[in-house]
């Protein structure tokens, strides 16, 4: 049977912390580790459910170099900046990764996005089977292999690439195309006005890309649903948007990041002292403790 890897987009796990447990949670300095707390106790569930050999932990970092705001310099900036407590949190999460002896990957350039899709691509290629472990409808473009999963790890949601289509009405190859379309308020991207995401996957179940898209406005007119005329119209006003849009929805997966070649399997903790200083620190009780050292 192939391996299978576990890919985490790590801060939909951490913000999900950060917003249902009590900030009353704090290290042992007093500081809030509330987002800390909900990170590890979502990984010890991962790892009592599937005890993962393969696993692999992406973060979102400071981008300083940002691969998509070369290209859209308005991209994500209607986003407020964290909070200080929230970046100290984030540190908190990728030390206890290291500490784990979990793999942890983060970049000032790329996304936590790219880092899985260039994870993925790589293990793909030595044959193991890829589970995205993510709440974020971008990644499912990456659940291209037959045994490929996508999982939203809260709602228990799993989507295979037949999933994925049923789901959002185009296979996984499309799935960036399907936004570029209908644009990302999340992260401040553009789309064509009037489309959302079942009038663009009504449009790429006849063009098979923006590119086709792009060749065929004249054509649009010509489907048979409801406002076709209009919505070509709308193409051919807002298509210039359309390249640079699929350049930002399209996951890198040829990026290049700290340690990106670096072996993805767990072996347990390297170092219990290391294990015990930082739990110390973060003031976790002697329960959650012995759990995580009785996994190995």
């Amino acid at each position: 049977m192939s391996k299978r890897a576990y890919l985490i987009d790590s801060s939909i796990y951490i913000f999900r912390g950060w917003h249902v447990f009590d900030d009353s949670i704090t290290d042992i300095d007093g500081n809030p580790t509330n987002a800390v707390y909900g990170f590890t106790e979502f990984l010890y569930q991962l790892f009592q459910q599937k005890e993962p050999e393969y696993i692999a932990c992406a973060f979102d970092a400071q981008q300083t170099n940002s691969y998509r705001r070369e290209i859209f310099p308005e991209y994500k900036a209607n986003r407020p900046p964290a909070p200080e407590e929230l970046i100290t949190q984030f540190r908190y999460c990728r030390e206890f990764c290291r500490v784990m002896g979990i793999p942890e990957f983060g970049s000032n350039r790329f996304e936590a996005d790219d880092i899985v899709g260039t994870l993925s691509n790589r293990l793909r290629s030595e044959d193991f089977d890829v589970t995205i472990v993510s709440a974020d409808k971008d990644l499912t473009q990456l659940v291209l292999g037959e045994r490929d999963a996508w999982w939203d790890f809260a709602r228990g949601n799993v989507l295979n690439s037949k999933g994925v289509e049923k789901q959002f009405g185009v296979k996984p190859e499309l799935i960036a195309d399907l936004l570029a379309l209908s644009g990302d308020k999340v992260d401040n991207i553009p789309g064509i006005p009037g489309v959302g995401y079942k009038m663009a996957s009504n449009l790429l179940s006849k063009y098979k890309g923006i590119d086709d898209i792009l060749e065929n406005i004249e054509n649009i007119s010509k489907m048979k649903f409801r406002g076709s005329a209009r919505i070509q119209n709308l193409v051919e006003e807002h298509q210039d948007l359309l390249p640079t849009n699929k350049r930002l929805t399209e996951i890198v997966t040829d990026a290049i990041f700290d340690d990106h070649e670096k072996s993805i399997r767990w072996q347990g903790i390297p170092d219990e002292d290391e294990f015990h200083k930082l739990f110390d620190q973060l003031n976790v009780s002697d329960q959650r403790r012995e759990r995580w050292l009785a996994l190995y």
